[in-house]
């Protein structure tokens, strides 16, 4: 079964937008920056363009921006939005509609859930929320009650599959949470609408996920990726890559969660148990497709170390690095060739 990652709380409809834009002469772009908030974290919007594009270029911005901003609150498994709505009739055993505007969403999480063998679980929002994993205003300092956890995973169990029609249900007790998969499939659709008006030169770093499209002064992107070994206030890069026109996703065991009694659980939890998964410290995958990128890393982190590699042979992924909580790591061949280091840590390589 997958992993389940819980989404925090988005922020509210009015966010600060900081918009910098900063000339370089001699590659004749100006290089466009907005950071807000969106889906419960800070983004990173970046655009290489001309720099008699400005008016053009924000407006893109914006456009995005608002397209980023309005998935948080609408395709977020709790408050008001409609993903929201939705699961609080599922919950209660009615026989669901899908809200038009949440279909191919929908449609691209089941798609994933059967090609990776049901190991991306998307229906998990009850055990999220029992763990406290939905907000970081509800973590909890221990585990919930074993029989609460047993209880909904049973009704996980019983769920029936999504036929990919308009209605789902009925299937008590569950409801359907995308943050293992929401910010990559939002966010290749902002990179999508900026592109088709006319600006390929994207970076969109939503936090633990990072997606790239053309070059910023005719170099590629650099992409670091977080040293998870390295506690502190400062952020540590443990190596960086040029992953080209794809996105960087990374599931790590210390971006949410509460260690009890000299042990960590994190918000990654496996639905086959419904507790958090042990083992791994990260694991990042870089891919074309975001939305796979994000889901396949949750089923390859609850694989685990020994069967990630086979299923990630499965799924067609071959720029893959994990993260062993003994601080070990383990990659495929091609990642392997295009990291570099910031520091030596035993590397294992796969095919």
């Amino acid at each position: 079964m997958a992993a389940i990652q819980g989404q925090a709380a988005p922020y509210p409809v009015r966010l600060p937008t900081r918009v910098h834009a900063v000339s370089h002469f001699l590659a004749r772009q100006t290089t466009y920056r907005q950071r807000f908030l969106a889906m419960g974290t800070e983004v990173l919007m970046t655009v290489a363009a001309d720099r008699r594009s400005k008016a053009a270029v924000e407006q893109a911005m914006n456009s995005a921006r608002h397209l980023l901003i309005d998935f948080g609150r609408e395709a977020w498994a709790w408050g008001e939005g409609a993903l929201a709505q939705l699961n609080r009739r599922q919950a209660a055993g009615q026989v669901v509609n899908i809200p038009p505007s949440l279909h191919g969403l929908f449609a691209k999480a089941w798609e994933i859930h059967r090609s990776s063998g049901g190991l991306f679980e998307p229906r998990v929002a009850a055990l999220v929320r029992l763990w406290g994993f939905d907000d970081p205003a509800r973590l909890r300092s221990a585990p919930p009650d074993a029989g609460e956890i047993a209880a909904l995973r049973a009704a996980l169990a019983v769920a029936p599959d999504y036929d990919g029609g308009p209605q789902y249900g009925p299937a008590p007790q569950t409801g359907w949470d995308f943050g293992a998969l929401g910010k990559g499939y939002i966010v290749d659709r902002a990179i999508d609408s900026l592109r088709a008006a006319g600006f390929g030169d994207v970076s969109i770093d939503t936090g633990g996920h990072v997606a790239t499209r053309g070059t910023r002064d005719n170099r590629p992107w650099r992409t670091g990726l977080r040293d998870p070994f390295e506690q502190g206030e400062q952020a540590y890069v443990l190596a960086s890559l040029q992953a080209g026109d794809a996105s960087v996703v990374t599931h790590g065991d210390d971006q949410r969660g509460f260690e009890f009694e000299g042990r960590r659980y994190s918000h990654l939890l496996d639905p086959a148990s419904g507790w958090p998964v042990q083992g791994m410290r990260a694991l990042t995958v870089v891919h074309a497709d975001g939305a796979l990128a994000d889901a396949a890393g949750a089923a390859l982190f609850v694989a685990g170390r020994e069967r990630w590699p086979a299923l990630a042979r499965e799924l067609g992924l071959n720029r893959v690095l994990a993260l062993h909580a003994d601080g070990s790591a383990c990659a495929t061949r091609t990642l392997a060739r295009e990291l570099s280091w910031k520091r030596s840590i035993a590397l294992t390589v796969v095919d």
